[in-house]
C-alpha cells in the first residue's frame, strides 16, 4: 500500500494557463432543437421589450459618434 505522504509528493499535471481567446466548446452546426430554442429566446426577448428600437439604436450611435469626436 502506498503512503499518503508519497502520494502527495507525486507531480501533478496541470494544463498551462491560456490567456486571451480560448478554443470554442464546439464547432458543430446547430441542431434543429438548438434553432428552435433560439427562436423561442428571440421571441421572448422581443415580447419583453429587451431589444432596442430603431430610434434608440440611432440615438446610441449619435452618442457614440459624439464621444469619438470628443476623444479624438
Amino acid at each position: 500500500m502506498v503512503s499518503s505522504e508519497r502520494l502527495s509528493k507525486s507531480p501533478t499535471l496541470t494544463p498551462p494557463k491560456q490567456y486571451g481567446v480560448t478554443k470554442p466548446i464546439s464547432v458543430a452546426e446547430p441542431t434543429e432543437a438548438d434553432k428552435q430554442r433560439n427562436r423561442q429566446l428571440e421571441k421572448f426577448l422581443v415580447e419583453s421589450g429587451l431589444y432596442e428600437s430603431e430610434e434608440e439604436a440611432a440615438k446610441r450611435e449619435r452618442v457614440l459618434d459624439r464621444i469619438r469626436e470628443v476623444l479624438l
